[in-house]
């Protein structure tokens, strides 16, 4: 495609948001998003968080003429756009088909077009386009590490600023990273689907993450939980379990799912959604030799385990809640830094 004289291309990044490609394309002119906006008709309001900002996780379905619009505005192919962009071609009703030709656009949130939706690794994005800027991909959760950079990336459906964790000082989960590749394998080896494999993994180890505050022999978790905080979790120990839990359970997430791959293992965690029976012989199983979690921790950071597996708890007590996030906070942290990092986008 020949462009016309001052048009700059813009090329899309792999499973990139339509929004998120929009956004690069008014800042490749040095002007805002809205800017571009005039040039679609639009037949729905953007997407906005209860505090009234714009959700970075907004996607754009465009009409005929609307991507014909986009692709000349970027200077690619439709083509290149559509094995591109999941978003691409999606149908809506509020986009007719008898437009007239006009460019028409509606608002969407992205996990309800192609699934979850996260940033992109700036420093990736730099690379790859020439420019610094953010970027909103749509990446499953077994896809957030970013290898090369050392980033957990965040999803983007969030109500909060950041679009990473650091956890270039958790080499287990860069690792694990890399395992989930041959668990996935496997999965599709034994005829599993490994999306269901992980999903369920992902709920078994998410439950021992809630109750892990209680485990008083736990040390695992927390050290990982104040790495990523830069050091310290400090006062912010709950904002940290939220934002950090899936950085921080990933590893211990691919090794269950690639224990979940034993048919009976896996029968029994479904039959037992999860509970004491099955953890206790899922823990059992991540511990014995040659163990699924030696590739996904450090020689010295065992796999996290209390001295039993008790059912989820009704109700606990201020006073155990208390002393049990007081624990938390102490264990692991670095004393060089305190208090919540930066994040100052790069």
């Amino acid at each position: 495609m020949t462009l016309p004289p001052g048009f700059l291309r813009t090329a899309p990044l792999n499973r990139e948001t339509t929004w998120s490609l929009i956004c690069r394309i008014a800042g490749r002119y040095g002007l805002e998003a809205a800017a571009l906006r005039s040039c679609w008709k639009w037949r729905s309001h953007q997407p906005r968080h209860d505090g009234g900002g714009g959700r970075a996780d907004a996607e754009v379905l465009l009409n005929t003429a609307g991507r014909q619009l986009l692709a000349g505005l970027c200077g690619v192919e439709e083509g290149v756009l559509a094995r591109a962009l999941p978003s691409w071609g999606r149908e809506d009703a509020r986009l007719p088909a008898g437009d007239g030709g006009e460019p028409v656009a509606a608002w969407r949130t992205g996990g309800a077009v192609a699934g979850p939706v996260a940033f992109g690794c700036r420093l990736c994005t730099a690379g790859r386009t020439g420019t610094a800027g953010r970027a909103v991909l749509y990446a499953p959760r077994w896809k957030r590490v970013c290898v090369r950079h050392g980033r957990w990336l965040l999803d983007a459906d969030a109500d909060q600023p950041h679009e990473y964790v650091d956890v270039r000082r958790l080499p287990e989960v860069v690792a694990a990273q890399r395992r989930w590749a041959g668990v996935a394998r496997r999965a599709v080896r034994a005829g599993a689907e490994p999306e269901r494999m992980f999903a369920l993994a992902h709920a078994v180890v998410a439950r021992w993450w809630e109750q892990a505050l209680h485990w008083e022999r736990e040390k695992v978790w927390p050290r990982r939980l104040h790495r990523v905080a830069g050091g310290d979790a400090g006062g912010d120990l709950e904002w940290w379990r939220i934002v950090g839990r899936d950085a921080v359970i990933f590893p211990e997430v691919v090794a269950v799912a690639d224990a979940l791959l034993d048919p009976g293992m896996g029968k029994l965690v479904w039959v037992d959604s999860g509970r004491a029976a099955s953890s206790a012989m899922l823990l059992a199983h991540l511990q014995q030799p040659p163990s699924p979690a030696s590739e996904a921790t450090t020689a010295d950071e065992p796999v996290p385990t209390p001295a039993s597996v008790p059912p989820l708890r009704r109700r606990t007590s201020w006073r155990r809640r208390n002393a049990s996030r007081e624990r938390w906070s102490h264990l692991g942290r670095s004393t060089g830094r305190t208090g919540r990092t930066s994040w100052t986008p790069r």
